[in-house]
């Protein structure tokens, strides 16, 4: 846990020293909130039966101009990520040899903190590419696992401490104005940092989906 408050520590003063030197050399910079959906998963090895789940995100932003096509927007966010799955009870009893409803879904639900450092490319006067790193801090993982059973329609929940464990990828996505102050911006993300690194040979990744609406203090 130790070495990832570090990680943790130094991501948020290199950005701070960053902003701080670009935002003197910058013509101009707004600050703003956001939120919207997300939908992710983990891919890779070992992810046989696993689905996207709808999760949510917010936090805030800054906007740096540099130039009429050129903006670096980093961002401080709350994220929910992670993955589902179902399992068949009668089928995992008799070896896969029985196919009937699902008897229990598993929700796992990853909760980060997650700094994303966007560079921003006009295409127009409506719609950015916007693309850079983005570093995940893991705060805990949520399971929540829900017996189908008509009768029963119990749930089960767990909580476990992320030690701030670091996740760090790339973002793609798009920026579209609507106006002054608001804008949509979907967007993908892939984990590049292993998250099977103590089983030899087997990679996966947190991934998802994200789409935003954002609002920009003028």
């Amino acid at each position: 846990m130790k070495h990832n408050n570090r990680y943790l520590r130094a991501i948020i003063t290199m950005a701070l020293f960053l902003l701080s030197d670009l935002g003197v050399k910058a013509q101009e910079a707004h600050f703003g909130l956001k939120g919207g959906l997300n939908y992710s998963s983990i891919v890779g090895d070992l992810t046989d039966g696993l689905k996207f789940r709808f999760s949510g995100h917010g936090g805030i932003f800054m906007e740096i101009d540099f130039s009429d096509t050129f903006k670096l927007q980093p961002e401080l966010m709350y994220s929910s990520q992670g993955f589902q799955y179902s399992t068949d009870l009668a089928a995992i009893q008799t070896n896969g040899a029985v196919v009937e409803e699902n008897d229990f879904r598993t929700n796992v639900q990853l909760n980060f903190i997650t700094i994303p450092i966007l560079g921003k490319f006009a295409l127009n006067d409506r719609i950015d590419l916007e693309f850079g790193p983005q570093f995940g801090f893991l705060l805990n993982q949520v399971t929540k696992i829900k017996d189908l059973d008509q009768n029963i329609n119990a749930e089960r929940r767990a909580v476990i401490s992320g030690d701030f464990q670091l996740d760090y990828g790339a973002a793609v996505g798009l920026g579209l104005i609507l106006n002054d102050n608001f804008s949509i911006s979907p967007r993908f993300y892939i984990g590049l940092r292993n998250r099977l690194n103590a089983l030899q040979g087997a990679q996966n990744y947190n991934a998802s989906i994200q789409l935003s609406l954002n609002y920009l203090f003028k």
